[in-house]
């Protein structure tokens, strides 16, 4: 099917309306799913929102939360996200991020206590629209194996970082060879993965999604992806106050109890560092000599980090956002079982 961005937005905003979500939470949340849709990330965008009005109803995930600084120094500070919608409570860490940026250069904000916030990038790109670069990276259950092992032990803790260029650079990935939304989308459509994705429960490769969701993700370039999610899961995880490892619950479903994972969000001033436009300019440059280097056999273009999203994104405004049925009719499954479906809606 094909959705509309105002509409997919309509939709996400009403059904959190009816779960109890205030205003400004709504569109939090509404702003993070779309985005992630609008840039390719379907398992990252209307896929979870399930996920979330179960929360919701449950209790697991509350409303009406005080984002609460429970340590503070001129330049970071800790966040107790009082068990909120992970989207709202990320974006008050970020604002305060770049605050203390402004102010002194650099700010660091970790997060306890909040929940699965969407695609990473979202909060990097908020530092780089003012004129900062953005670093964000966060924790998740233990989906993916230790390089060397079959059990999953870590998460897959994506890690985003955005420049403030034209055009604008925004890495953005998980430390798995797939995010683990990519194969429960693969499981929806009954479509194979790429080999190298995942492994069964026994660690043998597999293309089948269903035994690779048994199984656990590969970590991305083999020992190196997987030291980079080893680091990025200690520094997101007890530096923070947050869970590590096995015991981090919350992002997944069935969830018992509330999301014990941690985020790890800073923005700095390049003018703390360097003459920001010196910075702006020569990122920029540096941009233009990538692009024109030469190519290799096969390609036509080199792109950035970011580019495919940013172009995917003007693509889907102009024509609409294209979802596999089967998102949909999970949806409307799930709001209808909890009595939040406009009947209107059909």
């Amino acid at each position: 099917m094909i959705l509309t961005a105002e509409r997919e937005r309509e939709v996400i905003r009403t059904l959190l309306l009816r779960c109890g979500a205030g205003e400004e939470e709504a569109e939090a949340v509404a702003d993070v799913l779309l985005e992630g849709d609008l840039r390719g990330f379907h398992s990252h965008g209307l896929l979870r929102l399930p996920h979330l009005l179960r929360g919701l109803r449950r209790g697991t995930i509350l409303t009406g939360v005080k984002v609460r600084v429970v340590r503070e120094t001129p330049a970071t500070a800790l966040v107790d996200g009082g068990h909120g919608l992970g989207q709202y409570v990320t974006k008050k860490a970020m604002e305060l991020a770049m605050r203390k940026a402004e102010e002194v250069g650099v700010g660091v904000v970790g997060v306890f206590n909040s929940n699965h916030f969407g695609i990473a990038g979202y909060y990097a790109e908020m530092a780089a629209r003012r004129g900062m670069v953005g670093v964000v990276t966060t924790t998740t259950d233990p989906l993916v194996h230790p390089w060397g092992g079959c059990e999953p032990v870590l998460g897959t803790n994506a890690l985003a970082i955005a420049l403030p260029t034209r055009p604008p650079v925004l890495l953005d990935m998980a430390m798995s060879v797939a995010a683990r939304g990519k194969l429960v989308e693969a499981a929806k459509k009954g479509e194979r993965i790429p080999e190298g994705w995942a492994v069964d429960r026994w660690g043998r490769p597999t293309t089948d999604p269903e035994e690779g969701l048994k199984g656990a993700l590969s970590p991305f370039g083999g020992p190196k992806g997987y030291g980079l999610a080893f680091v990025l899961e200690l520094l997101a995880g007890p530096m923070v106050n947050a869970a590590v490892g096995r015991r981090i619950r919350g992002t997944l479903e069935p969830v018992e109890g509330f999301c014990n994972k941690g985020d790890l969000l800073a923005a700095l001033d390049p003018g703390a560092f360097t003459d920001r436009e010196r910075f702006v300019r020569e990122a920029e440059e540096f941009i233009l000599e990538v692009k024109s280097s030469r190519k290799a056999e096969g390609f036509e273009e080199i792109l950035v980090p970011g580019e495919p999203e940013f172009r995917k994104r003007e693509k889907y405004l102009r024509e609409g956002i294209p979802l596999a049925d089967e998102i949909w009719e999970d949806l409307r499954r799930t709001a209808r079982e909890l009595g939040v479906w406009p009947e209107e809606w059909g």
